[in-house]
């Protein structure tokens, strides 16, 4: 019977805590953002971006597949960011909020309600038929979303979130003449999340944001005459995770042990169980 090293075992184990550590956190953009003067943050968090999650091998991003030829998609990564408090938000916002001010008390989870101009940043890739298709798309965005309740003060600040509405579309453009992506509970497409406000130091001093939402989302498209999406037109459903900060991972599977882990795990079952045996032999 083969023996297994102790430190063979050692680095085997090592190797799969790191297998775990990775799977159990998500990194994205860091964000930082300055105490408001009330013990907390405001958002949502200026100067930083959501991106697609791209943890444990996951690449979420929008997705046309409607309407397309078969075996065709258009693949969309986004960047949600340039969020800005200038408007109006009467006519779409659940709460009345003054310009200038992006966020106050109300909305459906106890806290807070959120509204905001934004824009959202598409790397543009064609598969299938429309391989080799590539471009940038900045599309406007309305943006509201709702916390639950926070403690101003804590160095730590842990709360629900749901996106209510989450809406743009493009005019003008030269591939599409029609281009419309909206999200949140508003449209009946359910997209919670949840924010962590962590302090770097002392009172007063900024916080870290650690945030996420799973975005259900519509995107209506129409191709453009004379472009290379002439012709085409759908209307998609799906969901991606955005996120910024490093926010807890979904769970994941825990990973395969593989050929190689199992043959090492027996050997070292079997290895220990030979030499227990051989050692009360000896002593009899």
């Amino acid at each position: 019977m083969m023996r297994i090293s102790s430190r063979a075992l050692r680095l085997w184990l090592l190797t799969m805590a790191a297998f775990y550590s990775l799977a159990s956190s998500v990194s994205a953009a860091p964000c930082e953002v300055p105490d408001n003067g009330s013990g907390t943050a405001d958002l949502p968090p200026a100067g930083c971006e959501y991106e697609g999650d791209t943890s444990g091998g996951s690449n979420d991003k929008y997705v046309i597949t409607d309407g397309l030829p078969p075996g065709t998609t258009i693949e969309m990564v986004p960047i949600h960011k340039d969020f800005t408090c200038n408007s109006d938000f009467s006519f779409f916002c659940a709460v009345p909020l003054p310009p200038g001010t992006c966020e106050g008390p109300g909305g459906g989870l106890g806290g807070n309600a959120v509204c905001a101009d934004s824009v959202v940043e598409l790397q543009v890739t064609g598969t299938g038929a429309l391989a080799g298709y590539n471009r940038t798309l900045v599309v406007p965005i309305k943006w509201e979303a709702h916390s639950g309740p926070r403690n101003p003060g804590d160095p730590v600040q842990s709360f629900p979130t749901e996106m209510i509405q989450l809406e743009g579309q493009l005019f003008g453009d030269p591939d599409f003449d029609v281009f419309h992506i909206r999200a949140g509970s508003a449209f009946g497409l359910p997209s919670p999340g949840s924010t962590t406000l962590t302090r770097f130091g002392p009172a007063g001093s900024n916080f870290s944001v650690d945030s996420f939402f799973d975005i259900a989302y519509q995107i209506d498209f129409v191709g453009a005459p004379g472009s290379v999406l002439e012709g085409m037109s759908g209307i998609t459903v799906g969901s991606l995770r955005i996120l910024t900060g490093n926010p807890p991972a979904p769970p994941a599977a825990a990973p395969a042990l593989g050929l190689a882990g199992i043959a090492m795990l027996l050997s070292v079952l079997g290895g220990t169980a030979y030499w227990r045996l051989r050692g009360s032999a000896s002593a009899a």
